[in-house]
């Protein structure tokens, strides 16, 4: 047993090299979820914080404040059309 050839010690040697390189790739992986599960929590967190800004700042404001909206600007042109016929002219 301890008299390997040099071609084994050179496969040990490449098996080896390859099993490092694949836990190290492994490990890469985890500590790069780490950093985008961190990510997410934050992202989470700042985007419920907004919201609740928003909620909160829809409540204090008075319906009668409120800002300019499309809906406003527009409300007459919700309403019913009437129709006229044009006179042909005979």
């Amino acid at each position: 047993m301890g008299d390997l050839s040099k071609e084994q010690e050179q496969a040990i040697a490449r098996s080896t090299m390859y099993l490092f390189a694949a836990l190290l790739s492994i490990l890469m992986v985890f500590i790069a979820g780490l950093f985008l599960s961190a990510e997410l929590e934050q992202q989470a967190l700042q985007k419920a914080e907004t919201s609740l800004q928003t909620a909160h700042q829809q409540e204090s404001t008075a319906p009668t404040k409120r800002t300019w909206t499309l809906w406003s600007r527009h409300d007459s042109a919700m309403l019913p059309v009437k129709l006229q016929r044009l006179s042909d002219g005979r």
